[in-house]
């Protein structure tokens, strides 16, 4: 019996240990643009194309074509970055008298920015090979501010509402008794509003807010998946390669970068019911193109009062570490409770960086 023990755990090592190198080699290779809040809105590629049908390797029937899948998953944006060095609240905040007005302090500075998602997610098996998906979120996003403005020196904004739409398909492109290929695509409607208004410090009443608090892109967008899953003895393992491509220029002429990203996973079951996965992403996305000229103020050389509002400000690279523990219970429903964290940054700045972002999820087919 220990025997046994050992090997299962030699084998999990085993196969851990490529996949992790892989990614993390392949992800120093790629040079792209910098990140961060932009994509508050945005959920990760692989999680829209992950809610799936229950297929035959899971051990519940294959005439169950449809599965409804709700989410909830809640972000921290904190931190500031400019390229890969940490920057204080103090180091952004423009301090007159002390220090000289430049482009990289601002007199306003949001502090702590918050996201929740709640999700629903619904999958059909079209045939054996051929999955459609739809995605509805609902967000709520708060963020606390300083600034240098009289009457303004701590405050908070708020945005609440649907986002964009997304509907997807994805197919088999190549299949062996073990391992499976896909490819997908998909339309991301901007049913997601980018005229949300509140009280800021850049004139008296309600103004449009920041790129941040919108609850869309405002444009018609693509997702993109590749996707390799391996079955081994003891363990499932993958690799990923996906991509969002914003197309046009929205109602406020500006567009969200592009992201790409490539990921690794591994996972291994513990019991019959519960599964423990880590995955490691790389993920680039670029700066906004063009601008909403009604977040400017009329000040020469200085036309962005804060960061979240600079379109150059926007855009990085970025690693992050997910760890997951997936739960069957019971023969129709499943539960995932995830929580990911950034190990490396190298944003344009400044710019607030996800401090953390956790995650569960329900699902069943029928």
């Amino acid at each position: 019996m220990q025997n046994n023990t050992e090997s299962r755990l030699n084998d999990r090592r085993r196969f851990a240990l490529p996949i992790i190198s892989v990614v993390v080699l392949t992800s120093t290779s790629f040079t792209y643009a910098q990140t961060v809040p932009t994509e508050l809105l945005d959920l990760s590629i692989e999680d829209l194309f992950e809610t799936r049908v229950v297929r035959s390797e899971d051990n519940i029937s294959a005439s169950k074509r449809w599965n409804f899948e709700l989410g909830y998953d809640s972000s921290l944006f904190d931190q500031y970055f400019i390229g890969q060095s940490e920057a204080s609240y103090d180091d952004v905040l423009f301090q007159p008298g002390t220090e000289p007005r430049t482009m990289l302090n601002y007199p306003v500075v949001p502090t702590k920015i918050r996201q929740e998602v709640q999700s629903l997610r619904l999958a059909y098996e079209l045939s054996s090979t051929v999955t459609l998906r739809g995605h509805l979120p609902l967000i709520h996003q708060s963020t606390d501010h300083i600034s240098i403005i009289p009457g303004y020196d701590e405050f908070n904004i708020r945005s609440n509402g649907v986002g964009d739409v997304v509907l997807l398909a994805d197919s088999v492109i190549f299949q062996t008794v073990n391992s499976v290929l896909r490819a997908g695509s998909g339309l991301s409607i901007p049913t997601g509003s980018i005229d949300e208004e509140g009280d800021t410090p850049r004139a008296p009443g309600d103004q449009q807010l920041p790129y941040t608090m919108q609850l869309g892109s405002g444009t018609w967008d693509i997702p993109l998946l590749l996707s390799y899953q391996k079955y081994e003895a003891n363990t499932t393992w993958g690799l990923e390669a996906n991509a969002r491509i914003r197309t046009g220029t929205n109602d406020r002429d500006y567009s969200l970068g592009n992201t790409y990203a490539l990921g690794g996973w591994i996972e291994f079951p513990t019991s019959e019911s519960i599964k423990l996965g880590m995955r490691t992403d790389y993920i680039s996305r670029g700066k906004i193109d063009g601008g909403d000229t009604s977040l400017t103020v009329p000040i020469p050389g200085f036309p962005y009062p804060a960061p979240v509002v600079d379109p150059n400000a926007f855009g990085g690279e970025q690693l992050d570490i997910t760890v997951y523990v997936a739960l069957n219970l019971s023969q129709d429903w499943r539960m995932k409770l995830r929580y990911k964290q950034p190990v490396w940054l190298d944003l344009n700045g400044p710019q607030s960086a996800l401090d953390r972002h956790v995650s569960i999820s329900v699902s069943t087919s029928f």
